[in-house]
């Protein structure tokens, strides 16, 4: 699937389905993402200590779906100054955060 396409089809999205791989195998779950060009950004509910997170940290490559579509790619972390304008850029599309979110010391970068 082109890129393109694929990051129309998110325009009117809220979620992605992730996979990340655990002992070999796949395991899928519905996340909040943004997407800043062709970079969706993906935040950790319970930072470092999300169990998909720490699967990502054995094994780079992610996939995310949507509607049928779907990417693979290896993805990377950030923190710092990187880590605070995905924050924000959260909170710009789903409000405060806090109420979901338990730790904001990581994100995810998946550049397509």
């Amino acid at each position: 699937m082109a890129t393109a396409d694929f990051l129309d089809t998110l325009k009117s999205a809220s979620e992605v389905e992730l996979a990340v791989k655990r002992s070999g195998t796949w395991t899928r779950r519905p996340v909040w993402f943004v997407v800043d060009g062709k970079t969706i950004y993906l935040l950790p509910v319970h930072g470092t200590d999300t169990k998909w997170y720490t699967n990502f940290i054995a094994n780079p490559e992610i996939e995310l779906s949507f509607k049928g579509r779907k990417i693979r790619a290896q993805a990377r972390t950030l923190q710092g100054a990187q880590l605070t304008d995905v924050i924000n850029r959260f909170r710009s599309k789903y409000g405060d955060l806090e109420r979901y979110y338990t730790k904001l010391d990581v994100a995810i970068a998946f550049t397509i």
